[in-house]
């Protein structure tokens, strides 16, 4: 794998190395506090990147991290709404500003860093990397690394849609957006294999469940992560995704 560029999702490593060095203390038998050392968090980060590097035996390397603003929430405000009451690791802020500083970081207006890792691996594929631990990635037609599991996955063109149209049909609850009640992922597997992996496949489910083809392309556009032909680098202009019939 030497030779290719790696992307890697800045933010996952950011709340990794953030929490990791969290350290609760009891002062007496009344007084708890919870603090972090920045030149521990700091360190967690060099030592993630180091690890990934070094797997991975690339050389090259860009850190994606998420734009404070995110078009998503243009489309569906309640977008990540759930994790309002989630606490946050402390020296975020500070571990951000080392990340973009320190590790070649990359962050564009209006982009989750998934986007951005989505629109620059495929416009070169062949010679990109992706790393993250979340499982969205599989609908990216890219070589993804999975660096919670230590798993190294090509996905195919062809899969990776069809991974799209499931995470339309389920939904994603850690993101805050309802795809159909009761349709989990093995369920929409079986729904996809029984009447074809195709979206008018997608809408007849929603209508069975009283929805309508909007509902469906709304989630639609809510999974999908950003590509090449949907976001333009030097206009800033993105496209959103819309399903061939």
């Amino acid at each position: 794998m030497s030779g290719k560029t790696i992307m890697i999702d800045g933010d996952m490593i950011i709340y990794r190395a953030a929490f990791s060095s969290e350290v609760e203390t009891k002062w007496d038998d009344d007084i708890w506090t919870l603090h972090s050392s920045e030149a521990a968090a700091t360190a967690k980060v060099d030592e993630l990147v180091e690890g990934i590097m070094k797997k991975l035996k690339a050389t090259d390397y860009i850190t994606c991290i998420s734009s404070k603003t995110n078009f998503r929430h243009d489309l569906y405000p309640a977008y990540k709404a759930n994790r309002s009451d989630k606490r946050k690791p402390l020296g975020i802020k500070g571990l951000t500003e080392y990340m973009y500083d320190y590790h070649n970081g990359l962050i564009v207006n209006d982009l989750e860093a998934d986007d951005l890792i989505g629109v620059l691996c495929t416009r070169n594929p062949k010679d990109t990397i992706a790393v993250s631990g979340d499982k969205d990635f599989g609908t990216l037609p890219i070589t993804w690394y999975n660096h919670l599991k230590d798993e190294v996955t090509t996905t195919k063109l062809k899969q990776a849609k069809r991974f799209h149209l499931i995470q339309t049909l389920t939904g994603d609850a850690i993101d805050g957006y309802k795809g159909l009640k009761g349709v989990g992922i093995k369920t929409a597997e079986k729904i996809l294999d029984k009447n074809g992996a195709t979206w008018k496949t997608v809408v007849d489910e929603y209508k069975k469940h009283d929805l309508t083809e909007d509902d469906a392309l709304l989630t639609a556009r809510l999974a999908y992560i950003l590509q090449k032909q949907h976001y333009n680098l030097e206009t800033k202009k993105i496209k959103l995704w819309t399903p061939r019939k």
